[in-house]
This record gives C-alpha cells, sequence and structure tokens, in this order.
C-alpha cells in the first residue's frame, strides 16, 4: 500500500467543519459551566467599600540623600508604600480598631479580629501625593466611619515616627561621609600602585616588538606553502586511488573454475528446467538432486586457486602508504604554524596594550577626582541636615493629611456579577473549543473522500451518504408480516418498506434516494470490472467491525440484480457471526458451513430467495471457520456457485482481527474494502491493507460521508430539490 501525507492547510472551511461536528464538545461546557456561574453569583454577599483621601506633606530632610533635585512626590508615596502598609497593619492600631467597631472585626471562619480586619483593609495610590485608605464590610454605614478612623490613626502614628526619621537621616548621612572617605582613599591608593607597575613598560621597546612580529609573520606564510604543497600532492593521490578503485583495484582476483565447478552448475541448471515442468514429486526430481549433492561434495573437495595481485592492486597500496606519510607532514605543519600564530598574537597584544597606559591613568585620575569631589558634597550636606535637624525640634509638622474623608457608599462594590458571568462564558468557550481542537487532532479517522485518497493511492469507487433508520409513516399496509422469502419482482409493502428501512437497505425501501443513487454508481463499476477481467466472485471486507460492510453488500446485491438479468448469490461469509439473515428477516437455516460440511447436496436446500437476489446466510455456528474456509470442499463449493451465477457477492469478516477474510479473498476475483466516514482510523486502515497484499483490491466504498460538510454539497442539494423533492 502506497502512503501519503495526509497533512493539509487549515483553512476557514475546515474549521467551520470541524465546529460543527464538534458542537457539543464547545456547547456543553459553556452551558454547564455558564449557568453554574449565574448560579454562584445569585449566592455571594454583598461587600461594600469606603476610602479615604489621604494626601502627603514635604519633608524637608528629602533631599539630603542625592545630588540631584528634589524627587517628584509620586517616587516619595511609592517608596513609603510599604511604610504605610506597616503602620495601618501595627497592633495598636488594629486593636484600636477591633476595640471601637466590634462588628466589623468579625469574621466567618476568623477566630482573632485582627487577622479579619488584615483582609478588610486596601491601600490603593491614587497621585503623586496621594493614596486611599479603603475599608470592606457588610454595613455601609459602618465601613465609612472605619475607614475614616483608620486614616486619622494612620496620621496619629506617622507623626510620632516623623521625627525618628530626621534622626535617621543624619546618622544615614554620617555613614555615607565615612564610606565616602574610605572610597577615596582606597582611589589613591590604587593609583599610586598602578603607576608602580607600569613602570617597566617603556615606549622604547615598541620597535623591538615590531621587528619580531614580522619575523614570525615570514614563519607563519612559509608553513602555510608548505601545507599548500602537500595538500596538492595529497588531492593527487586520493584522485589516483578514486581512479585505481574504479578500475578494479580492490576487488579480489577471481579464483579458477574447476571441472568440478563447472559440473555443479550444469547440474543445478538440469534441476531447475526439471522442477519448473514438474512437481516434487515427479520420478525425475530424486535423480536430478542427488546429481547435484554429489557435484557439490566433488566442487568443495577440489582446492581453489586465486590468482596473483595485479600491478594495479600493488599501486593502490602504495599510495594508500604515501597518503599517510602526507598526513602526518600536513598535522605537523598545522601546529607549527598554530603555535607561531598564538606567539604573534600575544605579541600584538602587547604591542596595543602600549598605547592604552596612558588613557587608563587618566582615567583614574578622574575616578579620583569624582570620588573626592562626592566625598566633599557629603561632608556640606552633613552639616546642613545637623541645622535642619535642631530646626525640626523646634517645628515639628506631619508627614500626612485627610483630603477626602470616606462616605458612606450607596451601591455594593462586589460581587461584579454581569463580569463573573462573562469570565465564565468566555472560559468556558475557551475550555469547549481546547476540547474540541483536542478531539480533533487525536481523531485519525477519515472524514471525506479527499482524505481517504490523500491518505492511499487506492480509489474510492463509491462514497455513500448516511442512511437513516427511522421509519416514516406509510399508507400502504398490504402485509403484516417483515418476512421476505418470496421471490419474483411482486411489490413492496409498507410493512416490508419500514423493514428494509430500519435495516437502512436503502436500495429497496428508497430507490430515488442519494444512497441508492451512489450504490447504482457502485453497480455500474462493478458491472465494468465484470465486462472486463470477467470476474465472478466480489468478496466485501472492511479493517475493522462496524463500518457498513454487509449493510454494502446487500445495498449492492440488490441494485446489481435490478441492473441486468444475470443470477446474482449473496452468501455471508462471516462464519463467526452471520448478520444477513437479519437484515433480511429470515429464519435461521442451514447456510454455507452447512453446505460446506455436505459438499454433496442439493443447492436449492440452502439458498434463500429474497426478492430477486438468491441468499446464501452463514449457516451453522462452526469451531473452526478458517480451517472449513481453507478446505478443499470450500473451494469445490464456490467452483460449483460460479457455475450457476454470474456473480457472487460474498460478505466476510473484517482483515485485522480474523484470517477468514484473507482465505476468501484468496477465493475471489475482486476485493472491495468498505469504511465508515469519522469511525475508521487511518492507522487501522493501512493496518488492514498492509496485511491483505491482495492483488485483485479493486477500491474502496466511503459510508456515512456528510456531503454538507464538503465544497460539492451544492450538487447533491440541486439534486435533492430537482429530482426527489418533486417526485
Amino acid at each position: 500500500m502506497e502512503s501519503r501525507d495526509p497533512s493539509q492547510g487549515i483553512s476557514v472551511f475546515s474549521v467551520l467543519r470541524a465546529l460543527k461536528r464538534r458542537k457539543f464538545y464547545v456547547l456543553i461546557p459553556t452551558l454547564l459551566f455558564t449557568a453554574g456561574a449565574a448560579y454562584y453569583v445569585t449566592k455571594l454577599p454583598e461587600h461594600y467599600r469606603a476610602r479615604t483621601l489621604v494626601g502627603t506633606q514635604t519633608a524637608p530632610f528629602a533631599n539630603y540623600l542625592t545630588d540631584r533635585p528634589p524627587v517628584p512626590a509620586t517616587t516619595t508615596v511609592q517608596e513609603q508604600l510599604r511604610t504605610v502598609r506597616e503602620s495601618l497593619f501595627s497592633p495598636s492600631v488594629l486593636g484600636t480598631i477591633a476595640a471601637e467597631f466590634p462588628r466589623a472585626a468579625l469574621k466567618s471562619g476568623e477566630t482573632k479580629p485582627i487577622d479579619a480586619l488584615k483582609s478588610e483593609i486596601q491601600i490603593e495610590v491614587e497621585g503623586p501625593d496621594a493614596f486611599y485608605i479603603g475599608f470592606e464590610g457588610d454595613e455601609p454605614r459602618q465601613v465609612a466611619r472605619v475607614a475614616n478612623r483608620l486614616a486619622e490613626l494612620f496620621i496619629e502614628r506617622t507623626s510620632d515616627v516623623h521625627g525618628q526619621k530626621v534622626e535617621l537621616v543624619s546618622t544615614f548621612l554620617d555613614e555615607e561621609v565615612e564610606r565616602a572617605r574610605n572610597q577615596l582613599a582606597g582611589q589613591e591608593e590604587g593609583l599610586k600602585v598602578y603607576r608602580q607597575s607600569v613602570a617597566q613598560e617603556l615606549p622604547e621597546r615598541l620597535q623591538t616588538n615590531l621587528k619580531f612580529i614580522e619575523t614570525l609573520q615570514e614563519q607563519i606564510q612559509n608553513k602555510t606553502d608548505h601545507i599548500a604543497e602537500e595538500q596538492a600532492r595529497r588531492s593527487a593521490s586520493i584522485d589516483e586511488l578514486k581512479t585505481l578503485e574504479d578500475q578494479g583495484a580492490l576487488q579480489p582476483e577471481p579464483l579458477e573454475k574447476t571441472p568440478a565447478d563447472i559440473n555443479l552448475e550444469e547440474a543445478r541448471l538440469r534441476l531447475r528446467q526439471l522442477k519448473s515442468h514438474y512437481t516434487s514429486e515427479h520420478p525425475a526430481i530424486a535423480p536430478a538432486e542427488k546429481e547435484v549433492r554429489d557435484a557439490e561434495v566433488a566442487a568443495a573437495s577440489t582446492p581453489q586457486v586465486r590468482r596473483a595481485p595485479s600491478p594495479l592492486r600493488m599501486r593502490y597500496f602504495a599510495l594508500q602508504a604515501e597518503l599517510k606519510s602526507i598526513d602526518q607532514r600536513l598535522k605537523s605543519y598545522a601546529q607549527e604554524r598554530d603555535r607561531l600564530t598564538m606567539e604573534l598574537s600575544g605579541n600584538e597584544h602587547r604591542i596595543d596594550a602600549t598605547s592604552g597606559y596612558e588613557t587608563t591613568l587618566d582615567q583614574r585620575a578622574r575616578e579620583e577626582a569624582l570620588a573626592r569631589s562626592r566625598y566633599e558634597a557629603l561632608v556640606a550636606k552633613q552639616q546642613d541636615a545637623k541645622l535642619n535637624q535642631r530646626a525640626e525640634k523646634k517645628n515639628e509638622t506631619t508627614a500626612f493629611k485627610i483630603l477626602d474623608p470616606a462616605q458612606q457608599p450607596l451601591a455594593p462594590f462586589s460581587p461584579h456579577r454581569t463580569r463573573i458571568i462573562l469570565l465564565a462564558l468566555m472560559a468556558s468557550l475557551a475550555v469547549g473549543l481546547g476540547a474540541a481542537f483536542l478531539a480533533e487532532q487525536m481523531d485519525s479517522s477519515f472524514d471525506t473522500v479527499e482524505e481517504l485518497q490523500r491518505f492511499c493511492n487506492l480509489p474510492v469507487l463509491s462514497s455513500v451518504p448516511k442512511i437513516s433508520n427511522h421509519t416514516s409513516k406509510l399508507n400502504d399496509k398490504k402485509s403484516h408480516s417483515p418476512e421476505l422469502q418470496g421471490s419474483g419482482q411482486e411489490e413492496i409493502t409498507t410493512q416490508q418498506r419500514q423493514f428494509f428501512q430500519k435495516k437502512r437497505l436503502v436500495v429497496l425501501s428508497d430507490p430515488h434516494s442519494l444512497p441508492s443513487e451512489q450504490y447504482r454508481i457502485l453497480t455500474y463499476k462493478v458491472q465494468h470490472w465484470m465486462a472486463k477481467s470477467g470476474g465472478r466472485i466480489l468478496v466485501l471486507t472492511s479493517a475493522a467491525g462496524g463500518e457498513g460492510k454487509s449493510v454494502t453488500a446487500l445495498n449492492l446485491s440488490f441494485a446489481l440484480a435490478s441492473s441486468f438479468d444475470e443470477r446474482i448469490l449473496l452468501i455471508d461469509g462471516d462464519l463467526r457471526r452471520p448478520r444477513v439473515h437479519e437484515y433480511l428477516g429470515l429464519e435461521v437455516k442451514k447456510g454455507l458451513s452447512d453446505l460446506v460440511a455436505e459438499p454433496d447436496s442439493g443447492l436449492h436446500d440452502y439458498i434463500t430467495r429474497v426478492r430477486n437476489v438468491d441468499v446464501l446466510t452463514g449457516g451453522s455456528l462452526v469451531t473452526n471457520p478458517v480451517g472449513l474456509l481453507a478446505s478443499n470442499r470450500a473451494r469445490e463449493i464456490f467452483a460449483r456457485l460460479q457455475k450457476e451465477y454470474r456473480l457472487i457477492v460474498v460478505d466476510s469478516p473484517p482483515l485485522v482481527p480474523t484470517a477468514d477474510s484473507h482465505i476468501l479473498a484468496g477465493l475471489a476475483d475482486g476485493v472491495l474494502v468498505v469504511a465508515r466516514a469519522r469511525q475508521t482510523k487511518r492507522e487501522l486502515f493501512q493496518r488492514a491493507m498492509e496485511s491483505l497484499e491482495s492483488a485483485n483490491l479493486l477500491g474502496v466504498v466511503l459510508n456515512d460521508v456528510d456531503y454538507g460538510d464538503t465544497r460539492y454539497a451544492y450538487a447533491y442539494h440541486y439534486y435533492q430539490r430537482q429530482y426527489l423533492d418533486r417526485g
């Protein structure tokens, strides 16, 4: 079986087709998750939030730590956000709130009031110099009172800490001055040491180094020339070796053919000629085989003589030895050149570094000057900070103040029911689409005829749409039994038509439908095959069970019988699980297994006439169906039936799990493989085709094809409107 690449580009049409096929993967999670979210939000309690706007005041000590202008207030608020949180969440502030508002401190599932309050307090930065202190709770009036009280307690606490920060700034400046002094001393000592280390690198050595570099470059060029010469010799030797190999220098010297070898070849030739005309039991075969064995013994005992080595072979070995010598010289030259190159690089680096010593000295001098300037600036700020520290002690100011007190909220802050439902809807859609995508990626079945044709080189003889087995109300009530053991072309009753429709025998129940037309197309192709090849036995099989091969065999048989006057026989070849009698509503009676067991019996005792098709059911269940079908009696039965019928359609078991179909395929003139769209897996189908290895394989019949998902669906809709709906 020849496989092709099944991958193809993803288009909008294919995506829509996949969504239509996997719609329940998207709809079910969407409905369940959205309904669950809607039910969940109705049970959530309402929460209210009140916020107090607090503003900052400029601290006179804030600019002593840097040389830059005063920092913006927004940076100050963000840097102090951690301090604000620590102040609000301190035990003194939370303890005061818990004592003044005991109901606000209570929370379900919490045992400590302070832990409950921490989860209800929010801090949000509003602008460059302001932030909000918020509080959440169940009562609107209480949350406003708690938010204002939190802001008041925070301002009181920060006022006490303000003086401590001034002391910290002064201490910090003292530490920075000491650190700058040590850094300046280190810069001066480093500059002194560096001057001493480069004193020996004099510019007078520059000319000597340049002369040495020229000598190294000449030596490297000499080695490079030697390497080029040796590589040329090596290439010439390799070319000559390839020429000698093409002339057969590596081929072993042929052996001298002895008379015993000539006799052995003649004996083997006579034996092959006899076996091509006679079987192994023929009297002339045994003496010929004995003559071959005797000739083999004589040839094995005769010593073989090999010719002396040729001049080409001797020259080949000499070139190989010379090639090894060249490789050794090339390796030696390359190592010497690498050593010289490294020495050259070291001297060049030394010359390049000579000009950078003066630049390095200048850089170090500038760094020492910058360190001295920073030290002097910090000393000046240290003096200013001490002066302002004395001023702060005389005139204390607060760092924060209330800009906008909290008001009683008019509407709850949470839950956001609409937002939760929308998020659940989007999440469920994502889950559903992901599940649909995953299911589509894991599904390796064939969806359309094109996918099957891209996967293998077998022709698709027919693509049958899905056949509905739902019965419709009909007015014709000529019969009250679905028993179909009649003959001829009598009219189908309403009850029979409903039975046929339930069993999906659409050729009889609805002969003008789209599936019936596809079966007629398959009938035409089978007739063309019969006329071209003269075949009489057609086997229908599939890769596994449940792919519609029995329904295909039945519909094909009735379509063939109605298209020409020749006799048609349908055989249920599935001796393990015969189903044809169930589809036709026949009573269980003797069938194929019984006929093979008693091959001398008359055919009329085993064959039932259904409409214009003769049916041979599976018969009694047997313990060894493989042995029964592989017996000579089965071959005789099929040969006997070929004389009676123009075409024999055999419904056989699946290919992969059983060996019965392989035996029946060997007895048949043609084999049809039935596959089901969106069910037959690619790997299972490929395994079945590889195991079949039948040269009389006609093609594939694809069942349950959804034409509405294809680009050529218009043609079938046109037939439905113009031909069926008007009928």
